[in-house]
């Protein structure tokens, strides 16, 4: 699986989009998931520590 593809399921994960028939279908490595889906949550919580910080220095 593409690296993309990867990024494609655990971006409708973290939504809940996405069906059992096609999680069922995806050969997705654990590991690959894993790791991908920490890199995206770490990725969401910076952006929106920034932006609330951005927000409040802005506010000040």
């Amino acid at each position: 699986m593409s690296f993309f593809s990867t990024v494609k399921a655990v971006l409708s994960g973290f939504v809940g989009i996405r069906s059992s028939q096609e999680t069922e279908r995806a050969k997705l490595k654990p590991a690959q998931l894993i790791v991908t889906a920490l890199v995206l949550a770490a990725a969401f919580a910076l952006i929106i520590f920034l932006l609330v910080r951005l927000l409040v220095s802005s506010q000040a």
